[in-house]
């Protein structure tokens, strides 16, 4: 039974991942394919390689604000460490006595992020596990299985409130910061006369910023992928964790991307390389600070801010704001209907 469910995580964990990469290489690589920058081809696959990078050597912050920041022991003291068959220094969490409640975690967050891709809207990775992971949370706190009849089980409303706070400063963090870089990076870009010159400028610069978002992508966005599974399993080696990450990532952008590509590269607004430029620093600033803070920071939301920022350089009318309802509208249910999956999920596994 141990070994089929920890293979069915493991599994559900690389369809996360797959499912993110499928949505998520759009915030990096949009705009520079929208603009005219890059081949979709090559964007993709430099995406895959900076996000495994980020995955691999940063990615343990976020990691442990998914996996141990949220669902949390009521009474520490009870924790036994008997029949769980851990190394020295290992630290079990409420998942580990219930992995059921892992598996129906990522399972719940990437059924929805496959939807949303499928429908090329970019969606957020990160509110769709924090979704999952405190609807099957929820589930544990109000079934108290006996396997927690000892501990217990507790939510941290703390750790949920700054969650929050980052979601909700993300999108104007990245239109301010895109709208300023564009004017801040024109006093000096512009001096250069040549327009084919400075254009080759602009594009060289938006594909660098494009690497650093995928970079910072994997780092903050491979701990929804193998977070929880991390929790469940604390005994696993987290780098080896964060490759599988990256991976998963990697496969998912280069098979199934171009769609939300599309979407945030030329259904929001009109990019040129000053703008592409603007639109992709924006982003990465956003996602990088908020990442070193260990937040789960909405690359889609940060990307969707950084265009309407750069796009606002031309004016509001330049913004197409019905493409901006609808993608609206899926980030509102984002959070909402992987809670409601994962507390089913999480209720159906303990009584099976």
């Amino acid at each position: 039974m141990i070994e089929w469910l920890l293979l069915a995580t493991f599994a559900t964990a690389f369809f996360m991942g797959w499912s993110m990469g499928g949505n998520d290489a759009a915030n990096s690589m949009a705009t520079s394919v929208g603009a005219g920058i890059l081949p979709l081809r090559r964007a993709v696959i430099l995406f895959a390689c900076f996000a495994i990078a980020g995955a691999v050597l940063q990615g343990e912050y976020v990691m442990k604000t998914i996996g141990k920041g949220i669902v949390l022991f009521e009474n520490e003291n009870a924790v036994s460490l008997e029949n769980l068959n851990l190394p020295a220094g290992a630290s079990p969490t409420p998942f580990t006595y219930v992995p059921v409640g892992a598996l129906a975690a990522i399972l719940a967050a990437a059924l929805w992020v496959a939807s949303a891709t499928r429908l090329g809207l970019p969606v957020s990775t990160s509110h769709s596990i924090v979704g999952g992971v405190l609807g099957s949370g929820l589930a544990l706190v109000f079934f108290s299985p006996p396997a927690l009849s000892g501990p217990g089980v507790q939510l941290s409303y703390a750790k949920l409130a700054q969650i929050v706070l980052s979601w909700i400063l993300t999108v104007p963090s990245a239109i301010f910061f895109a709208f300023l870089i564009y004017h801040v990076s024109s006093v000096f870009l512009h001096r250069v006369r040549d327009v084919v010159e400075l254009n080759k400028l602009y594009g060289i610069l938006t594909i660098l910023t494009a690497c650093f978002v995928a970079y910072s992508f994997g780092a903050n966005d491979v701990g929804n992928a193998v977070g929880a599974v991390g929790a469940a399993n604390p005994g696993f080696d987290m780098g080896l964790l964060k490759i599988f990450g990256g991976a998963a990532i990697a496969c998912g952008a280069i098979m199934f991307s171009h769609r939300v590509i599309e979407t945030l590269g030329k259904h929001i607004t009109v990019l040129a390389p000053p703008t592409a430029f603007a639109a992709q620093a924006g982003t990465a600033v956003t996602v990088y600070i908020l990442t070193m803070f260990g937040m789960p920071v909405s690359t889609s939301h940060s990307a969707v801010g950084g265009v309407i920022g750069a796009g606002l350089v031309g004016g509001v009318s330049t913004v197409r704001g019905k493409k901006i309802g609808i993608i609206s509208l899926a980030w509102v249910l984002t959070p909402l209907v992987p809670i409601a999956i994962a507390f089913g999920l999480t209720w159906l596994l303990m009584g099976a």
